[in-house]
């Protein structure tokens, strides 16, 4: 049976990645090399698989940097459960993904190490754990048992700008009213680019439309967050701009489920 893959809400996490930093894109700083580590503790539920990736760079010269996961079980005994390796010579972004990485039964917590291969600064973003369903049922039973214990959340954004001159394009932005950039789609596959693109559009919210944004194939659930544009950004006239009450509302969502990460993002134009 195929099978079928579905980003869990980490909120901790994401508490994290939505710094000032990681907003306006640039990642957040570490310091690695020459027996310097960095750990993130996931709070991942036993018995269960994940696929857990992170996009690293470095303007270091010829640097390797690992990322590996590990359970600490509760007599201190540290168990390796996958790491991946990639080269970073050459200042771009990398993802470095840990494809199904299953979790041990045993009572314990888990960290995300990263190490380098030379000192130096390296930046991070976009730290992920993706849940990897068997069938269509462990995925019903997920949604339902995260609404009943953690309640509604919202699964989207839409960009009401349907009274501005927005163009429809390949990459468009949504910033802030100060300039920050929250959105831009920048590590979507040439894929989901090309075949669904980073943004949906349409006239009104349609039910078809709003399939875009809903948590599961499996599980329809729907929850937009709408906000109004305050303007059209760069010089296509592709991006927005939201205001700083809309900005908070939307970090605040993203602190529930990651809706950016599945390109969970309507506009609507005229």
């Amino acid at each position: 049976m195929q099978k079928r893959m579905r980003i869990v809400t980490l909120g901790v996490l994401l508490l994290v990645l939505f710094t000032p930093n990681s907003v306006l894109g640039a990642g957040t700083a570490l310091i690695l090399g020459r027996g310097q580590e960095f750990r993130f503790d996931l709070p991942l539920d036993s018995g269960k698989t994940y696929l857990v990736s992170m996009a690293l760079r470095s303007d270091v010269g010829d640097a390797e940097v690992t990322i590996t996961l590990c359970q600490i079980r509760n007599n201190h005994e540290v168990v390796e459960l996958g790491s991946s390796q990639i080269g970073l010579d050459d200042g771009l972004w990398h993802v470095l993904i840990l494809p199904e990485v299953e979790t041990p039964l045993s009572p314990g917590r888990f960290e995300l190490i990263v190490t380098a291969s030379a000192e130096g600064r390296y930046f991070w973003k976009d730290l992920k754990a993706e849940r990897i369903y068997q069938s269509s049922q462990d995925s019903q039973e997920y949604w339902s048992e995260k609404l009943a214990t953690q309640g509604t959340f919202f699964t989207g954004l839409v960009v009401d700008a349907r009274h501005l001159d927005l163009r429809r394009g390949m990459s468009p932005r949504i910033y802030s009213e100060s300039g920050q950039l929250l959105y831009g789609g920048v590590l979507a596959s040439q894929n989901v680019v090309q075949e669904q693109g980073i943004v949906g559009y349409g006239s009104e919210l349609t039910s078809e439309l709003l399939e875009r944004i809903a948590v599961d194939a499996d599980y329809p659930y729907v929850a937009p967050l709408v906000v109004e544009a305050v303007g059209t950004a760069d010089a296509a006239k592709t991006g927005v701009y939201i205001s700083e009450e809309d900005t908070r509302r939307v970090l605040e969502a993203m602190a529930q489920y990651d809706f950016f990460a599945r390109f969970a993002v309507i506009f609507l134009v005229n």
